[in-house]
């Protein structure tokens, strides 16, 4: 048993749970536990309890809480737990677990830690600017601008890209996430970088001109 800001987290039976929640708001947390590593697990479940205390909020039935850069729901599993699902890799709904959004963020955070930045994660209903080819998964070519709190900041483009502002397409996050989920590990670095995929290798680096 571990104990976080008052409340008792448990490992047992297939599942990581609290205990002490349901004075706050009236049920646990559930979460199977599957394929990730225990202490990100942990990290989730204790993610979810910060946002219960310092919200100071009810959960509601089928509410949805933002994981950083992916969605879990909070599911009716009995009148004592709220048990813990996530949106699929694909978008086509949610399914149980959070194994998907535990990799997610995991992947991002590793990203950052690999050139000593500090992650930033997009919010899932952030806006992102693509050019044509994107979606058609072409190599990309993307750079994270200071941008309003709609906005993630990325601008991403490939050779289709005419240089013509107005041929660029503003989309979800999550929209891209579902189509290309092979670039959300690189989402999560500041604004000021910059990647491509265009060689064997994927290049990142930091450009100060891009927060000038």
């Amino acid at each position: 048993m571990i104990i976080y800001r008052g409340i008792e987290i448990l490992f047992e039976n297939g599942y990581i749970r609290t205990n002490g929640l349901n004075k706050m708001i009236e049920k646990e947390f559930h979460i199977s536990l599957n394929k990730r590593l225990h202490n990100e697990y942990l990290e989730l479940i204790s993610y979810l309890i910060n946002y219960v205390i310092d919200a100071k909020q009810l959960i509601k039935p089928d509410q949805t809480i933002s994981y950083h850069s992916w969605l879990v729901k909070c599911c009716v599993l009995s009148e004592l737990y709220y048990e813990i699902w996530e949106v699929q890799s694909n978008g086509e709904g949610f399914g149980e677990g959070a194994d998907y959004a535990i990799k997610v963020v995991q992947e991002q955070k590793q990203e950052c830690q690999e050139y000593g930045a500090t992650a930033i994660f997009p919010i899932f209903n952030q806006m992102i600017v693509i050019s044509k080819g994107v979606y058609e998964g072409l190599a990309v070519d993307a750079v994270r601008y200071p941008s309003p709190e709609h906005m993630s900041g990325w601008w991403l483009t490939t050779e289709l890209y005419d240089n013509n502002v107005e041929s660029l397409m503003t989309v979800h996050y999550h929209h891209l996430a579902f189509i290309r989920p092979e670039l959300i590990k690189y989402l999560a670095l500041p604004f000021g970088y910059r990647f491509n995929t265009t060689g064997k290798e994927q290049d990142i680096w930091f450009d100060e001109n891009a927060i000038k």
